[in-house]
């Protein structure tokens, strides 16, 4: 446990939330068009869903024990001890590959366009020079999509890099029009799985696959609509494990773990085991969880890495604030369901860390944090393409100085106090 903490030491120096980037850059209000962007989806969520009640798309009817039957070993729900056990040994061939003495855990939560801020977390922490080699790497939503490039290490900041900032995600939002009343998601799929399908290339799965066989383990978390449930996808195990579809199912998780219910469609997964062969529908891994360490049914299990402390330290970056940020809310059903939705979000994350923290006092392990600071203003569907340059270059910075990084809980990292 020393060693992990002599290695992560040079990153806490600082107390309190660092000023990521000079003040004039990030510290003025989110642009009115982002935020009312924001505030007219909440609003049009509302309207399509009440638009669209009666319609509905045909699906294969099937039971529970037919998509148990039909689940990949890639796939675990923790209904069961099945799943249980196969993470279990998936953390522990991970914990044997470490080339260190520190076993090192990174979780990369959700966000939206804010994940911009961890690509810069991450290329800045290159830059440094003191970035861990991780042995398991975990993704929720943007998180999802940054994950394997985190994973297969530094040579994967540059594609991270283009992915949030050369401007093709500031198209992602299309909106369905007419077709929203017929069909769930008010914005078309196929720009997010155009932009997930340009950068995870043939040369990224192959690469993910070899640290996997080193025994490095990526996980993507999505949430199963049919079961109401957090899912863990194995994406080394699939990227591993060779077929002509394996980039094809692979994109389409992180599609999946991306796909923000009443934004973007959800996607239906083909499974396949043993002859029996289900649709799972699949949605935004944030439904369930903003970010994991472990699964939610494990996070408490003091057995889980084994009897014997481990020394290792776990790395959550939070693309966003789950800072309450104080605002007179206009009594309109718009604006009520968008500070509600937001409120559910930043209440999940602190959920989230709460969780984080007990699970790594009970195994022994060092926590630690990065999250925008509370000076710049969250807009999670706000793709411009300067916004993201920004945000990468705070992320950058504070993580190239050092200053990225602080332990938790740390009273200056969740004071209680609302933001101005």
């Amino acid at each position: 446990m020393s060693d992990s903490r002599a290695k992560a030491s040079t990153l806490h120096r600082s107390r309190g939330r660092p000023a990521a980037t000079s003040p004039g850059r990030l510290r003025s209000p989110a642009r009115p068009g982002a935020v009312a962007r924001q505030v007219l989806v909440a609003g049009l969520i509302a309207g399509s869903l009440f638009a669209a009640g009666c319609q509905s798309l045909p699906r294969t009817p099937f039971s529970y024990e037919q998509l148990r039957a039909a689940s990949p070993d890639i796939r675990m729900d923790f209904a069961g001890p099945a799943g249980r056990n196969r993470y279990i040994a998936a953390l522990a061939a991970a914990y044997r590959s470490r080339r260190d003495s520190t076993f090192d855990l990174l979780a990369l939560s959700g966000g939206g366009a804010d994940g911009a801020y961890g690509a810069g977390v991450l290329a800045g922490w290159s830059d440094r020079g003191d970035r861990p080699e991780f042995e398991v790497v975990t993704g929720v939503s943007s998180g999802a999509l940054m994950a394997p490039f985190a994973f297969i290490g530094r040579d994967g900041d540059a594609e991270l890099r283009r992915a949030f900032t050369d401007g093709r995600a500031s198209n992602l939002l299309q909106p369905r029009w007419a077709m929203a009343l017929y069909g769930p998601g008010l914005y078309r799929q196929r720009p997010l799985r155009q932009l997930i399908t340009s950068a995870v290339t043939d040369e990224v799965i192959e690469a993910v696959a070899a640290r996997h066989r080193l025994g490095a383990r990526l996980f993507v978390a999505t949430t199963s609509l049919d079961t109401q449930s957090q899912v863990i996808w194995d994406m080394g195990a699939l990227a591993a494990g060779g077929g002509p579809d394996r980039r094809e199912r692979f994109i389409a998780i992180l599609l999946a773990s991306a796909s923000i219910p009443g934004i973007f469609p959800p996607v239906l997964i083909d499974l396949d085991q043993n002859g029996r062969h289900v649709r799972e529908l699949h949605a935004d891994g944030r439904t369930t969880a903003n970010f994991f360490v472990a699964p939610e049914r494990v996070l408490l299990d003091r057995t889980l890495l084994g009897s014997s402390s481990l020394p290792g330290h776990i790395w959550v970056v939070v693309n966003g604030s789950p800072e309450p940020r104080f605002a007179v809310t206009s009594l309109t059903g718009v604006s009520v369901a968008a500070r509600g939705l937001d409120a559910m979000m930043k209440a999940s994350t602190r959920i989230n860390l709460i969780a984080a923290a007990e699970f790594a006092g009970s195994n022994d392990l060092a926590l630690s944090v990065t999250m925008i600071p509370a000076s710049i203003i969250g807009a999670s569907l706000d793709f411009d393409r300067e916004r993201a340059m920004q945000l990468f270059d705070a992320g950058r910075e504070a993580a190239a100085s050092g200053q990225a990084w602080a332990p938790y809980p740390a009273r200056s990292m969740h004071t209680g106090e609302f933001t101005p």
